[in-house]
């Protein structure tokens, strides 16, 4: 199974990237919305929303800030 992908119960996972809020000083996963356009969550610290939207350019990288 891929690094970009959580099991579910049934092997079965949701594409998700990892975001350091800097707000917060926390890191937690945001999780791919249900139309493929974002990667969209909140801080779980302060509540703070972010949403990362998905180019078909893309990049590599699979960690990321908020600041």
């Amino acid at each position: 199974m891929s690094n970009d992908k959580t099991a579910g119960a049934h092997g079965v996972g949701k594409r998700f990237i990892g975001v350091k809020f800097d707000c917060c000083q926390v890191y937690a996963r945001i999780y791919i919305n249900n139309e493929g356009t974002a990667y969209e969550g909140r801080c779980p610290g302060c509540l703070r929303e972010i949403s990362v939207k998905i180019s078909k350019d893309g990049v590599n990288c699979r960690f990321f800030s908020a600041f």
